[in-house]
């Protein structure tokens, strides 16, 4: 009857220092190599980006430095903040969501006393919408805290560095929207309402 020998211990092996085992007849080689995360650069990136749009996505609404804010609601008060009063239908275009959504969403922030509904000044049909004073406020401050965090990574840079890395991150922007922008072309070609 064979003795069984067993494998000799194992060491972790690389892909450049494989670990050769034989068994005890030397009849059968094992091999064992490391699995090596292989990261690209582009692999890297899509990470890091990933990472960036959960941390702001899926962020806690009872944080109080959102003050209970989706993030439906947080785009439209930095939308009306830096760009003034506009209408329903250009809010729903800025944050890509039908009329219907945004009409929920400005009934929240007015529920809130952020946002009020006024005359459009050049159609009386139509109505604008604007940040209240409590709603400047809000976002102002809510905007300055997180400058405040952001301020130090461009502190030590050169102004060509900042100016590289801010025209880097427009480029994924863009295509990141031209991807998308892709898909909505294939989806209205192939007749789809959705994907």
């Amino acid at each position: 009857m064979a003795k069984f020998t067993p494998l000799a211990p194992a060491r972790r092996g690389t892909a450049e220092d494989p670990q050769i085992l034989l068994d005890s007849y030397n009849t059968t080689i094992v091999v064992f190599t490391a699995m090596i995360k292989t990261e690209t650069p582009l692999r890297a990136l899509d990470e890091a980006l990933t990472e960036l749009a959960k941390l702001y996505q899926f962020r806690s609404l009872e944080a109080r430095s959102y003050a209970g804010l989706t993030v439906s609601q947080n785009y439209t008060l930095r939308d009306l903040y830096f760009k003034g009063p506009r209408s329903m239908s250009e809010l729903a275009a800025q944050l890509g969501v039908p009329l219907s959504t945004m009409t929920g969403v400005i009934d929240q922030l007015e529920g809130k006393g952020l946002v009020e509904r006024v005359d459009h000044p050049e159609d009386r049909r139509s109505l604008h919408v604007r940040l209240t004073g409590e709603g400047k406020k809000l976002y102002h401050a809510a905007h300055d805290a997180f400058l405040g965090h952001l301020a130090p990574l461009l502190e030590h840079r050169s102004p060509a560095e900042s100016d590289r890395i801010i025209a880097f991150l427009g480029e994924v922007t863009g295509a990141i929207r031209g991807w998308r922008e892709a898909i909505s072309r294939k989806e209205r070609r192939d007749g789809k309402d959705h994907p």
